[in-house]
């Protein structure tokens, strides 16, 4: 089966915040999984697909955190909760931000000495 992921995606639960861009009211979860195009994490609202939302990401093993404006590209219910699984894709990311990201996940895949 062929690989349809542009990015290679790590487990990683880092404390997220985000708000709809329309909106002023902000929501804390924890990642599940990050990449360089984007991170997947829970939340309690349905986000309709396309939804434009502000992020804010503190990485876990480092003191670093940045913000970014990021797109819902996939949402599904939580059969097991009353949460939903969503998907978003960074949209708007500083160059800063990108390379320290790649930095980060790079370190993480290498295997221990």
């Amino acid at each position: 089966m062929k690989e349809r992921r542009r990015f290679v995606r790590i487990p990683e639960s880092s404390e997220i915040t985000y708000r709809i861009v329309s909106e002023t009211r902000t929501e804390h979860f924890i990642t599940q999984n990050i990449s360089r195009g984007g991170v997947r994490f829970f939340v309690h609202e349905f986000i309709p697909q396309g939804t434009l939302l502000k992020i804010k990401l503190k990485l876990k093993k480092t003191c670093f955190s940045f913000e970014a404006l990021a797109q819902v590209r996939w949402i599904e219910e939580d059969t097991f909760s009353e949460r939903f699984e969503i998907g978003v894709q960074f949209i708007d990311i500083s160059h800063n931000s990108t390379k320290y990201l790649l930095h980060y996940i790079d370190t993480l895949l290498k295997p221990e000495a």
